[in-house]
């Protein structure tokens, strides 16, 4: 227990501002994706997808920015929560319905992150090491 006080007391200004961040944005997602809402008449009928997508995709960016290491732990959590929405919007919800193709567009949102994070570290450790060498 001293020892997560201890790290969490330890955060620079940086990581502080990082982990509000992704505290807030679960919270309004939660929220967001809970709220009634009217039926949808118009409009390009995937878009609903894409903010899955994007949502998904913020969070676990979030989450590896501060945690890259346990980045498999994150995407195994994010893979629940959405499922989780999923069915909290089935059973606690009027006007909402689960939706499969809702949770693989979170699942996708959550596999770009770890591809993108993955890739920008490699990166970094290139040029890490190609600096070094001169």
């Amino acid at each position: 227990m001293m020892t997560r006080l201890h790290n969490f007391l330890s955060l620079n200004a940086v990581q502080l501002i990082l982990l509000v961040a992704l505290v807030g944005f679960f919270l309004l997602t939660t929220y967001l994706m809970l709220i009634e809402l009217p039926p949808k008449k118009m409009g390009w009928p995937h878009w609903d997808k894409v903010q899955h997508v994007l949502v998904f995709l913020m969070l676990t960016g979030l989450a590896l920015c501060l945690y890259f290491q346990q980045r498999w732990q994150w995407a195994a959590g994010l893979f629940f929560y959405g499922g989780l929405i999923e069915w909290m919007q089935a059973t606690l919800t009027i006007t909402r319905m689960a939706s499969l193709g809702d949770w693989v567009a979170d699942i996708a949102g959550i596999l770009i992150a770890i591809a993108a994070s993955i890739a920008l570290n490699n990166l970094r450790l290139k040029n890490t090491i190609l600096l070094g060498a001169n």
